[in-house]
Formats: C-alpha cells, structure tokens, sequence
C-alpha cells in the first residue's frame, strides 16, 4: 500500500500567510491609487457637491478633482470610519 503522508510545516504555512497579507495590502493600495487618479482626471467643483457652500480657491488648487468643502468632506470620512465593518471592502 502506497499511503500518503502531509506534513505541515507551520513557518511554510505562516510565509505563505504572510504573502497572501502583503498581496491583500497591495491591492488595496492599488486601488485606492486608481479612485485618486480618477478623481483628479475630473475638475474641481467650485461649489460642494454636497452643501452647495464655496470651495476656496486654494483647496481646489491642492487637491485636484475636489467635490467637497472641508467640512462636508470631515463629515463622510468620520461616517465612513465609524461604519466599517471589519473585513468590509474599502472600495
């Protein structure tokens, strides 16, 4: 009888682990280089999209293809930082 035996190897499993999370990290990593090329691909907004308040002139010059004042851009950012779920896709 041939029987086969696997052998784990815990430091193969953990490198693999390991590649798998730096593969994970790049993706995202990619992908949000990709939303922020797109996002200055389009002009900026001299009114919030969100409020219709002004966008200054210099936050349109530093931040190329805005769409929201400070303000309305803080607000989304918190929101979306304090309804994400763990594992949810950042995208």
């Amino acid at each position: 009888m041939n029987e086969q035996v696997f052998e784990y190897n815990n430091e193969e499993e953990a490198e693999i682990a390991q590649i798998l999370a730096i593969q994970s990290n790049m993706n995202a990593v990619a992908a949000v280089q990709k939303k922020l090329a797109e996002q200055r691909a389009q002009p900026s907004l001299e009114e919030c999209a969100e409020c219709g308040e002004e966008i200054p002139q210099a936050r349109r010059e530093a931040i190329k293809g805005v769409q929201l004042c400070i303000v309305c851009q803080t607000r989304l950012e918190r929101f979306k930082a304090n309804y994400r779920q763990p594992g949810a896709s950042t995208e």
